[in-house]
């Protein structure tokens, strides 16, 4: 998953906290990208931290010509999700919503309408943006459940906004100075006396006067406090002349404003907080790290944090006489004040950590995205096969499909049916859904327009019913949605049983193109009686995969350029014949005896067994691949050795296709018709093993290697021809 957060860059105080602790947390899980309008303290600070960020800068608030590069920048790298968090972004992301087609959510950290309160011409014209940008946003995060209701009374859609507290990473090491160190700094002498501090910009809404306010009535019975406040703001001159008018401007000090706000939290003695509106305030987090007694006004979300008399003091907004009684409580009673500081730590601990923030904001991104998908009904094409069960063949057959789609259509809309959907997206970035949840699977054919089986023998019974039941079910479904059907580079048969023989008959004739990977299957179609108009002969998908450099493997595995190698791919085969590991075993000694050093490939974690079971027999140098590679790293593999001794059709496919001659251990019809598709006569039964024959075909290959190699790259090259027509005509069904 691929998420860009977008911020003015100018933040400060708890958006710039609680930003960078979900960056720094996401990234541990999906990619994130943070994008800056300014070159502010955001900024400059996120530097010095591993997140990938961008400053794409505006010459002045409203500039749009940022837009165009931003959208550029949006598209090449193919991002999942917008997330916007404050004003300037929300306003970006207006511009945005109908030209990148993807979801944009926003994070609203306060209550717009009081955020530009300081300047009259600010809260008109800021306001009022802020207030139509966020109508054109998709989804919403409230940092409380206050602030979800705030939302849903506004006129935002309940169901689009969800809910995630602010946290803090209560497992980081926090730096601070000593208490006399930060007085000494700030001029404050603090001798035996107890500090109560207020941190924050100094504006109306924050409420600073009821603070001033309330150290005037304390002030009244104890001289012995000190009232520090940290910030800067429009409201500091007001301030400062509402202390002097009171006589208290001895015990009120101004420190400005604190970037080091732990050195604050830890030097005072009493956290307080008296806004009149806050949705779910980072100081009292930060005091609550540090195990700080702690007094504030109930609003917003404070009141899930504070409980009162257990983790802190609660007020009524504006009441500093209330707060002042709370003040002379906490100031005349240290162990109440550690015994409430150490409460509130624990309880923040539990329920408002780092962690599950992280996972909360996945479960939302995750669920815009299902969301999105069944809204837009945008899936070009469904692509069912048999995925998910760790088969290197299969999964090369999706990768070539895949592929094959996207270098016709690039952005093409791709959802897979399979067994391990999360293994399936993470592989091969594509959408996919569970193939055994027919709930799911009804769901989402609604929502697509092409159905594709891609490649593999489906339409069989020699495996069970079970399975060709599943297989023509689904093409009868997706026709009756209105989906095209096509069947892909598949093959066709053995098809033994009367009824199966029915229900194939009944369900082909459906499909508006059937390619076909072998001539076999064309003639078992006509076996059947199945007339399709638009029939061809092509060849499996996975001939269209190139192998890709892994001279890494190669040294790892011991894989040398100066030595001999033929490779060897076995399974597991009820009906091979009963001394079939010896045979295979002495074969392979006979070719030892030339000189060459098997390489043993397993293509599923299966084969493993009767690979280790052959290597004890033959008990001499050997490679055995330490696990199942991928399909290009497997090719490469391939391509060292000589010949291929193999069972499984498509390690047959990629020696064939990097022009290394093959020889098949048919188990199954479909080893034996590839590779006389291929014009390779090189195959045995796995029921009755011919070492002598077998043997002779490999010195026959070794004898005219030269000319061997060159008739079966001029044919692989035919056959891939043939394939590259296939993904042409699935997009064509698209028009």
């Amino acid at each position: 998953m691929k998420v860009l957060h977008l911020i003015s860059g100018g933040d400060k105080g708890g958006a710039k906290t609680h930003v960078f602790t979900l960056l720094m947390s996401l990234q541990e899980n999906i990619d994130v990208t943070v994008i800056c309008f300014m070159d502010g303290v955001f900024y400059r600070e996120i530097q010095n931290m591993p997140i990938k960020s961008i400053l794409i800068k505006q010459k002045y608030r409203n500039d749009l010509t940022i837009i165009k590069p931003l959208i550029k920048h949006i598209i090449e790298n193919r991002y999942n999700i917008i997330h916007s968090h404050g004003a300037r972004a929300n306003f970006i992301s207006m511009f945005l919503k109908n030209r990148v087609k993807i979801p944009i959510l926003t994070t609203v950290h306060s209550d717009y309408k009081l955020d530009f309160t300081e300047n009259l011409y600010k809260k008109y014209i800021y306001t009022g943006i802020n207030i139509l940008a966020l109508k054109f946003i998709d989804y919403y995060i409230a940092v409380s459940n206050n602030f979800k209701n705030m939302l849903v009374d506004r006129g935002f859609k309940k169901d689009n906004i969800y809910t995630v507290y602010n946290t803090i990473d209560f497992e980081k090491t926090v730096n601070f100075i000593g208490k006399k160190e930060f007085c000494f700094k700030y001029a404050i002498n603090a001798d035996d006396k107890i500090l109560v501090g207020i941190i924050g910009r100094f504006d109306q809404v924050k409420g600073h006067s009821v603070f001033i306010n309330a150290a005037y009535e304390v002030l009244k019975t104890n001289k012995n406090i000190l009232f520090i406040l940290a910030g800067e703001g429009p409201e500091e001159n007001n301030l400062r002349q509402l202390a002097k008018k009171l006589k208290i401007e001895n015990n009120i000090i101004f420190t400005g404003f604190i970037e080091d706000i732990f050195s604050f939290i830890n030097a005072i003695d009493i956290n307080v907080l008296t806004s009149y509106s806050e949705s779910f305030p980072y100081v009292l987090l930060e005091g609550a790290l540090m195990k700080k007694a702690t007094i504030s006004t109930a609003v917003g979300g404070v009141t899930d944090l504070i409980k009162d008399g257990e983790t802190g003091f609660l007020a009524e907004s504006g009441d500093y006489e209330q707060i002042a009684k709370k003040i002379i409580n906490f100031a005349e009673n240290k162990e109440l004040r550690d015994i409430i500081g150490i409460n509130l730590y624990e309880y923040a601990k539990i329920r408002f950590s780092r962690e599950s923030m992280k996972f909360r904001h996945l479960e939302i991104y995750n669920n815009i995205l299902e969301i999105e998908k069944a809204n837009n009904k945008n899936f070009d094409v469904v692509l069912s096969g048999y995925y998910g069960f760790d088969n290197s063949g299969d999964d090369a057959l999706l990768k070539a499909v895949v592929d094959s789609l996207r270098a016709e259509k690039e952005n093409i809309k791709i959802l897979v049916l399979s067994k391990k959907p999360s293994q399936t997206m993470e592989e091969h970035n594509v959408f996919a859904i569970n193939r055994h949840n027919f709930f799911q699977i009804f769901k989402y054919l609604k929502m697509c327009r092409v159905f594709i089986y891609g490649g593999g023998s489906l339409i069989q019974d020699i495996t069970s019913t079970k399975s060709i039941v599943y297989y023509i079910t689904l093409l009868k479904i997706a026709k009756k949605y209105g989906l095209k059907l096509m069947i892909y580079g598949n093959g066709i048969g053995p098809i033994i049983k009367k009824k199966n023989i029915e229900r194939v008959q009944k369900s082909l004739v459906l499909c508006d193109y059937i390619s076909l990977r072998e001539p076999e299957s064309l003639n078992e179609l006509n076996r059947l009686g199945i007339n399709v108009k638009k029939t061809a002969l092509s060849v499996d998908p996975a001939f269209v995969i190139e192998p890709k450099e892994a001279s890494h493997v190669l040294e790892y595995e011991n894989i040398r350029a100066d030595k001999n190698y033929f490779c060897v791919n076995l399974r597991s085969w009820r009906y091979n014949e009963p001394n079939f590991t010896d045979k295979i075993a002495k074969l392979i000694k006979m070719q030892i005896e030339k000189n060459f050093i098997p390489i043993y490939i397993a293509m599923h974690p299966s084969d493993y067994n009767i690979l280790k079971e052959v290597i004890t027999k033959v008990n001499s140098r050997h490679i055995l691949l330490s696990k199942v590679y991928d399909i290009g790293t497997l090719m490469s593999i391939i391509k060292e050795s000589k010949f291929i001794v193999a069972m499984r059709l498509h390690s047959l496919i990629y020696a064939i296709s990097v022009g290394v001659p093959a020889i098949g251990l048919a188990y199954d019809p479909k080893v034996s018709f590839f590779l006389e598709y291929a014009h390779q006569k090189t195959y045995v039964s796995t029921k009755d093993i011919d070492i002598k024959l077998l043997n002779n075909m490999i010195d026959d290959i070794l004898e005219n290697y030269a000319e061997k190699v060159k008739l079966i790259k001029e044919r692989a090259s035919y056959l891939k021809s043939l394939s590259e027509k296939d993904s042409k005509i699935a997009i064509s069904l698209l028009d």
